[in-house]
């Protein structure tokens, strides 16, 4: 299966700080840009992140993980990707070059050790844990029956 550009790619900019770019001429990829916190930047294909002293990184962040939600293909720079099989190589012309993804490099077995640990339970929360309670029981009885009104003509 030949592999397909990611849609948008996010990365930093020297000048912008964090930016993202679309490799599909897309309005709703650019409409979703602006609900996640990027605006156009004049004379540009680039979108900024609006106010880009305020925690870019964290914004940042959440930004890709919110395209990602949106189902949308993104590539980000390592300061702002959680997920580490997408890595892009950080660069002066990282979103000119819009590069295709790597393949994943995980291996089968450090697969099954991180499901492994995410399936785990804690030692401190294995003994800390209450013991459950039954569910409360519900009882449902009839209302008590009233008398109903007599229409009369």
């Amino acid at each position: 299966m030949a592999e397909t550009r990611p849609h948008i790619t996010v990365g930093h900019h020297d000048q912008y700080g964090v930016v993202a770019a679309t490799s599909h001429d897309n309005h709703v990829a650019e409409h979703i840009l602006r609900l996640v916190g990027f605006e156009r930047l004049p004379g540009s294909t680039l979108y900024g992140l609006t106010d880009p002293q305020r925690d870019p990184v964290r914004r940042g962040a959440q930004a890709v993980q919110s395209l990602r939600a949106a189902r949308y293909r993104v590539n980000a720079d390592v300061a702002y990707d959680l997920q580490p099989y997408t890595r892009l190589g950080t660069g002066q012309g990282l979103l000119e070059r819009l590069e295709k993804p790597s393949a994943s490099t995980v291996t089968p077995s450090a697969q099954r050790r991180r499901s492994e640990a995410a399936t785990a339970i804690s030692p401190a929360r294995a003994t800390a844990m209450p013991a459950r309670q039954s569910g409360v029981a519900v009882e449902y009885r009839p209302a008590a029956s009233t008398p109903q009104p007599v229409r009369t003509r």
